[in-house]
């Protein structure tokens, strides 16, 4: 079967190989080369892997541009992968091929269409689902080809999510791949009334309001940890981003809501509005060294486009 392949991170370079693997003809892949990839979280090199299994490749900023759209058409592919990536595609991509296109989301599909999908789980501790999809033109709502579920505990953050993630991957595409290369082409409509969806989020989103509770901080700052650009706070106008975290139970010790009460060889314990957290890992651009009685901030700011930058290249 010849295949198509579009995507731009982790699961489009996994989804390649597992196609690869089960001897699919993968006829073309389309890379996405962004002008800023700081601005692409987890991005993959997929020219090289392309290279390496000797598939054409061929670099995209717009995916809906119509030489890109010609050149796939050229390849004639029977399907098209479209993994990981969050640019809409044009209902011409949708019709190009006879079998049409496959999507993925990390979620159970109804629940959790739309963006940033796992910064989402891990905010509100929600099991996800490596999840295959015939694409249409709604967002992530189209029948499902396989799915196989995966558990978010309270401990996992973005780092340790990608490796449940990509197992699921592995044993979805090994359970449904020879299905497909035999033929069988049997997708199954969604339960659209049980459907919910999440919303963009951006760096700005980070930001942490140290009146909340620990628990709620601590979910934020494993939401958003690398390869994500970070939870973060502020002090004497340093941006001091915030990578690892734990909640702390039943401290005899209570002060200001960000303020940092104690420095212990574990990692720094900062004040919350209901609780405690542990800061075990941070960064700044300036190397700021924070010490007992430091109180962090929330940050202020005037254009959220602009801010959003800044917390890029802090």
């Amino acid at each position: 079967m010849r295949v198509g392949v579009i995507g731009a991170v982790g699961t489009t370079k996994l989804t390649l190989e597992k196609l690869v693997e089960h001897g699919f003809n993968v006829v073309g892949v389309l890379g996405h080369e962004p002008k800023n990839r700081l601005r692409v979280s987890g991005i993959q090199d997929l020219r090289r892997i392309a290279e390496n299994h000797h598939i054409e490749y061929r670099a995209y900023q717009r995916i809906n541009d119509e030489e890109l759209i010609d050149w796939m058409q050229a390849k004639e592919p029977e399907i098209i992968f479209a993994v990981g990536f969050s640019q809409l595609l044009k209902r011409v991509w949708l019709d190009l091929a006879p079998k049409g296109c496959v999507g993925f989301h990390p979620t159970q599909l109804p629940e959790g269409r739309g963006r940033a999908p796992i910064a989402w789980l891990l905010l509100e501790k929600r099991n996800g689902a490596a999840s295959f999809f015939r694409m249409g033109e709604g967002a992530d709502d189209g029948p499902i080809f396989v799915q196989e579920p995966f558990l978010v505990s309270d401990e996992d953050d973005t780092e340790s999510l990608v490796p449940k993630v990509q197992q699921a991957i592995s044993k979805a595409l090994d359970r449904w791949l020879p299905e497909l290369k035999a033929g069988h082409f049997e997708p199954i409509e969604q339960n659209h009334e049980l459907a919910t969806e999440y919303g963009k989020r951006d760096p700005a989103d980070g930001q942490i309001n140290w009146y909340e509770s620990a628990n709620k901080i601590d979910r934020l700052i494993k939401a958003s940890c690398r390869p994500h650009p970070s939870a973060f706070s502020s002090i004497e106008g340093n941006i001091i981003k915030i990578w690892k975290s734990k909640v702390l139970n039943s401290l005899k010790i209570k002060g200001v809501a960000g303020r940092v009460l104690q420095v212990t060889d574990l990692g720094l314990i900062v004040q919350c509005g209901d609780g405690h957290i542990l800061i075990e890992e941070y960064s700044s651009k300036d190397q700021v060294l924070l010490k007992v009685g430091d109180t962090l901030e929330n940050h202020l700011y005037q254009s959220r486009k602009e801010f959003n930058q800044l917390i890029l290249k802090s």
